[in-house]
């Protein structure tokens, strides 16, 4: 029977046979020599012939490709732009992810664009080079230069959504899948054995007659041509224009060609024979359309997608009545915005023929409250003393706030932008304890000399909270939300290659306090963050980095859902943990809900392994608090469902205050101490419970100690001299400390 079949099948394949192919009356002349009736590897040699024998002119990589990229990708919306290949997103504020640009704004510096090797030089065989293929401005097209920079010479993988790097490789993301296919496809059949698919995609070629791979098929099914793949391919058709190279891809004029050639499932077709007549129906309006997650400068705008009879290919974002960019999933973020601002948004569909649906009623919404932060401390480098050296050493200073820092295996002879900076090799760049916390920290890098792209780590008070990038293009970069209150110190360590020199400069952190300075720790799963591969609505492990750069994990856990509004971490059958974290713990908070059907239970709250007490969970959103756990030192705090293996049960809002009994009784003491009057004028008043020896210091909030004194009675100090403003009061006796807030009027 298994043989039947097979040749059963092979018979209906054959009597089925494809689509006709006859070009239409604009192209018959072009391929006048191809034998349309052919299909298999000898339509393929047949369109090879004639792409190869049309490219009449070969273009310079430098200026020609420049200046016909300049033509033949114009953004169809604005003129004076080109499209960049991956981009997607003109508002979010990021110049890496700018899907539009000014076509003038070419080059070499980050926030231009440059030529992207849609098959990269190095994975030809030989290189591509800079001629030839290499400077074939049909597979060629603009990129910002970071986006070009994060592809580099990446394989293509499947994915969905914008375009990203995969495990395995680089997904150029939805709306531009299916130019890259086609981009491949033509160089497969111009250059041959040079630029073979498999040497450029991630898949299989068990079911086609040659190296071509089942995700190129896939992507020119999925991703059907656009006008814009349209407008270049007829540029470069007609011989008269001045940078036309006078060959076409083939699979642009008709996708259905590979169909014909490697099979697979049926690719649109533009010819006759084809299912469907010119497309004149509109896409339907999208429904719901909805905001949340603003702040002062952003919003995210969701909506229930829309359907069309072939494909829809975008959604039109209007902002106050006037276009302001394109989205190509249901959702978008605006950024850019202005503080305490209405505005209005809407929202249209666009198919690939160019139709358009209605636009949706505005909805309204106002960006919140601007946040002012004063930095806590900043350093230009500009303090940096010694012999302009060119060799590697230990180099220390007394920075712009009065801290000391340390670099080691640095020198101080390169700048950014003729600014002062520290070059760091193979070694740590560290600043002295400074009170005030931490919120943000920003900071500009530039890789020099030869070398790849990496990142540090950024290490607070021990924790790594974050990755700062580096390259051969400058960047300035800000990783918010770190908030550790209290002391802090700063270490840029663990550099990605210990032979790349990278310059830093115009380094700042802004202040962060603790509004409730009691807990020790808070996690509210607002960083909560999507893993490859696995859908947010999927019961999986998730790690994820906290508010506290204390690093979480979750089992059995999903990461969609919310409860009024705020991210929340949702248990079935698992167990929630945050890693080791000094402070002890004194007692515990913790907001549970039991969401879709089931019943109720409790978490058993663990801590350094035994059972300290049970959270409770039910059909009500519950907030309970465990008093008295009083575990000194190093904590390891789980939270492991123990009562049911199907409820449902939504965490947040977790937090817990520090404890060490050594030092209980003296911040009992210390919380005694009288401070008057405050705000304060000229004097500020502290007065002393018992007669043990004080520290007193006062910080700006710049980090820097203004007073400092040590006091063993009643004591009033002088702050006439001190400017109107917030300082922070650290009060010190033997281990023990606490600090306050203090106004100066």
């Amino acid at each position: 029977m298994k043989h039947f079949y097979i040749s059963f099948l092979l018979l209906f394949t054959t009597l089925l046979g494809y689509a006709q192919l006859t070009p239409p009356d604009d192209l018959q002349a072009y391929y006048n020599t191809v034998n349309f009736t052919k299909t298999g590897l000898e339509l393929k040699a047949d369109l090879s012939a004639v792409t190869t024998a049309k490219h009449v002119k070969y273009l310079s990589y430098t200026p020609e490709v420049w200046e016909a990229l300049k033509v033949t990708d114009l953004d169809p919306t604005n003129s004076d732009n080109v499209l960049l290949v991956y981009g997607y997103d003109d508002t979010d504020g990021s110049t890496s992810t700018d899907r539009s640009r000014s076509k003038n704004n070419n080059g070499g510096s980050t926030g231009q664009w440059n030529r992207e090797h849609i098959y990269p030089k190095s994975l030809g065989t030989p290189n591509l080079g800079e001629s030839g293929p290499g400077s074939d401005a049909l597979m060629l097209r603009p990129s910002d230069i970071a986006r070009n920079s994060d592809r580099g010479n990446l394989k293509f993988a499947d994915g969905t959504g914008t375009s990203f790097q995969t495990t395995d490789g680089w997904y150029p993301g939805d709306e531009w899948k299916g130019d890259c296919a086609r981009i491949i496809m033509y160089m497969y059949i111009r250059y041959g054995e040079q630029c073979l698919p498999s040497n450029v995609g991630f898949g299989s070629s068990a079911n086609t007659p040659d190296e071509m791979i089942d995700l190129f098929l896939e992507w020119n099914v999925e991703d059907p041509v656009s006008d814009f793949e349209k407008q270049r391919n007829a540029y470069h058709g007609d011989t008269s224009n001045t940078y036309a190279q006078g060959n076409r891809n083939p699979f642009i004029d008709n996708p259905y060609l590979a169909t014909a050639i490697w099979g697979g499932d049926a690719a649109q077709n533009l010819w006759d024979g084809n299912t469907a007549e010119e497309d004149t129906e509109a896409p339907t309006m999208p429904t719901d359309l909805a905001y949340s997650d603003v702040t002062e400068t952003s919003a995210t705008l969701t909506w229930t997608a829309a359907t069309d009879n072939v494909a829809v290919a975008s959604y039109n974002i209007f902002m106050d009545g006037t276009f302001l960019t394109k989205a190509y999933t249901n959702s978008i973020t605006i950024s850019d915005l202005t503080a305490e601002t209405t505005y209005a948004f809407s929202v249209s569909t666009e198919d690939a023929a160019g139709n358009t649906s209605a636009t949706t009623a505005a909805i309204t919404l106002t960006t919140s409250e601007a946040i002012v932060y004063e930095y806590c401390t900043s350093e230009s480098f500009e303090n940096i003393t010694g012999n302009i050296n060119t060799y590697y050493d230990e180099v220390s200073w007394t920075g712009d706030n009065g801290l000391e820092w340390t670099a080691t295996d640095a020198r101080i002879d390169q700048t950014i932008d003729n600014s002062k900076a520290i070059c760091v090799r193979d070694g740590v760049l560290s600043a002295t304890e400074t009170s005030g916390g931490i919120r943000a920290l920003t900071v500009t890098t530039l890789r020099v000399f030869s070398g790849g792209s990496g990142t540090f780590d950024l290490v607070v008070n021990g924790t790594v909270v974050g990755q700062i990038p580096y390259s051969e293009y400058e960047e300035t970069t800000t990783i918010e939300n770190i908030n550790i209150a209290g002391d802090v110190t700063i270490v840029f360590n663990n550099k990605a290659t210990s032979s790349d020199r990278v310059v830093i400069d115009n380094l700042a952190w802004t202040c962060y306090e603790n509004t409730n300075s009691d807990y020790c720790t808070e996690e509210s799963f607002t960083n909560l963050t999507s893993t490859q591969d696995i859908n947010d609505s999927q019961y999986a492990d998730r790690t994820w980095t906290g508010d506290n750069g204390l690093e979480w994990s979750a089992t059995g856990a999903r990461i969609d859902l919310s409860n009024n509004s705020s991210k929340v971490i949702t248990i079935r059958n698992g167990v929630l943990t945050a890693p080791e974290t000094s402070g002890g713990i004194g007692s515990l908070t913790v907001t549970t809900l039991r969401t879709f059907s089931g019943g109720s239970g409790t978490f058993d709250l663990v801590v350094n392994g035994s059972v300290v007490g049970q959270i409770p969970y039910g059909e009500e959103e519950l907030t309970t608090t465990l008093e008295d756990i009083n575990v000194s030192g190093t904590v390891a705090v789980v939270l492991n469902n123990i009562s049911s293996t199907s409820d449902r049960v939504m965490i947040d809002d977790l937090k817990w205050t520090c404890y060490d009994a050594a030092l209980s009784i003296e911040e009992d003491t210390l919380s005694n101490i009288k401070v008057y009057p405050n705000p304060m004028n000229s004097t500020l008043n502290i007065a002393l419970p018992n007669g043990n020896a004080t520290q007193i210091s006062i910080y700006n909030m710049l980090g820097k100690r203004v007073i400092s004194k040590t006091i063993q009675a009643n004591t009033s100090i002088d702050t006439k001299n001190l400017q109107s403003g917030v300082y922070i009061l650290r009060m010190t006796q033997d281990n023990a400390t606490i600090t306050k807030k203090l106004i100066k009027n």
